[in-house]
């Protein structure tokens, strides 16, 4: 018991003296511009109606369909030596729908970007 009470305590003044350190050791922001969060590369400081580009928002829908296509099949290519042949066709029809799917969207000038 008195174990625990005493690695309590010490977790307790480790945790302390760490936020107080860093308290005391930060970096001050002199400019109000530099406290500011950063979104985009848009600025907060100009007007926020202006109009947004939907060829980067498809962009980024393209993006994160095919970045998840690919993360579900990235896991099994390591299963390709040792499966059976459903396993293997799985894959490769997933593979390639990933490969009409780009061929597709190359050809239609989705993936041309232009302001």
């Amino acid at each position: 018991m008195k174990f625990l009470l005493l690695s309590g305590l010490l977790a307790a003044f480790i945790v302390t003296f760490m936020v107080i350190t860093i308290f005391f050791l930060q970096k001050r922001m002199l400019l109000s511009e530099k406290s500011d969060s950063f979104e985009c590369g848009f600025s907060m400081m100009k007007n926020s109606r202006i109009p947004f580009s939907t060829r980067y928002f498809l962009l980024t829908v393209i993006f994160l369909i095919f970045d998840i296509e690919l993360v579900l099949l990235f896991p099994m290519m390591g299963y390709l030596s040792k499966t059976e042949a459903m396993n293997t066709l799985t894959m490769a029809i997933i593979f390639l729908i990933l490969l009409v799917g780009i061929h597709y969207e190359w050809k239609e000038g989705s993936l041309e970007w232009m302001f």
